[in-house]
């Protein structure tokens, strides 16, 4: 039970004027109470109802009041929730992989919480609730109870329907390795199945190499190319194990790599694209790179260049260089 959490005082007590409760346990830092609980400190349900009608207080979800008149902030309306599904509810989905320090996230609004299956809360605007007979472990981010990473990313995931969207988020869980693609493939095996095809697919891409929705593109291009096969993010060595590059792709057989300059995932401050690229054509490694928007937008144009670079390729000696394929 996080800090910010009702505690109820059971005891029977005077009646209290709204600045007394304010002062009290039963009121959260963020003026939040559960009806309940005000009833319990002497304050009436007419009292609590009148001050709900003449809009000196609001009610957020059922048997929830918050002790102020204006909108409420998100960090409100998130504690709001959790006293309206009840102790041992969790926030996960698209606000608590955010917490979880993920960035790439379409935006999405409502609060996703989860709760014991025998405890009926409903769905209401803004809010989902899902009951479920696995309820995950849980951390505590700023005094909210958010469910464990892998849980959060997968609900997350399990509620879009864009194959772009699911890609940047499970590419960015991956790519920074806070989890890999065998333990969401086991938690999304055992857990909700609704929405998890879509999952599925983009995991398995993952675990070929796949880091981000651009290479996706790529991905989906090259598999109507009829080009050979292409390893997805490997690492390249020299003969004497030395770090060379990690393209975006690469084929084997002629030693071709394709880079997508992506700006998002190859930034001026982490990589310098035009050293590494050199240091792949001094190696013997012949280069194709583009825009992953020419990618969509000129997909035609781009299959036509590639062929031109494998072409070129196979016309040179395959260099001599260590391939280590990605490892999911």
């Amino acid at each position: 039970m996080h800090a910010e959490r009702v505690v109820a005082h059971r005891r029977t007590m005077p009646r209290r004027s709204a600045i007394d409760l304010l002062a009290t346990s039963m009121v959260t830092v963020l003026r939040l109470a559960r009806v309940a609980d005000l009833v319990a400190a002497g304050l009436s349900r007419e009292t609590i109802a009148a001050r709900v009608r003449s809009g000196r207080w609001l009610r957020p979800f059922p048997g929830v009041v918050a002790l102020q008149s204006g909108a409420l902030s998100r960090e409100q309306q998130i504690v709001a929730a959790h006293l309206y599904c009840g102790d041992g509810s969790a926030l996960t989905g698209n606000e608590a992989a955010r917490r979880h320090g993920l960035r790439r996230l379409p935006e999405a609004p409502e609060l996703h919480l989860l709760v014991p299956e025998d405890r009926h809360r409903r769905c209401l605007p803004g809010l989902v609730v899902e009951r479920t007979a696995r309820l995950p472990p849980t951390v505590e981010r700023g005094g909210v109870v958010l469910a464990v990473f892998d849980r959060a990313v997968l609900d997350t995931a399990r509620r879009l329907a864009d194959r772009d969207q699911i890609r940047a988020l499970l590419g960015e869980a991956v790519g920074a390795r806070r989890t890999r693609v065998d333990r969401l493939r086991a938690e999304l095996d055992i857990g909700n199945q609704r929405g998890s095809a879509l999952v599925r697919d983009v995991l398995d891409e993952i675990a070929e190499g796949i880091q981000s929705a651009a290479e996706g593109w790529g991905r989906e291009l090259h598999a109507r190319s009829g080009l050979p096969p292409m390893l997805w993010n490997p690492v390249l060595r020299l003969p004497n194990g030395r770090f060379l590059a990690r393209p975006d792709g690469y084929i084997v057989e002629v030693g071709l790599a394709w880079e997508q300059d992506s700006w998002e995932f190859h930034p001026p401050d982490e990589d310098d694209t035009a050293r590494r690229r050199a240091d792949m054509v001094g190696a013997g490694v012949v280069v194709a790179h583009h825009r992953p928007r020419r990618v969509r937008r000129e997909p035609d144009r781009v299959l036509t260049e590639l062929w031109a670079h494998y072409r070129l390729a196979e016309s040179r000696p395959t260099p001599d260089i260590i391939v280590i394929p990605h490892a999911a």
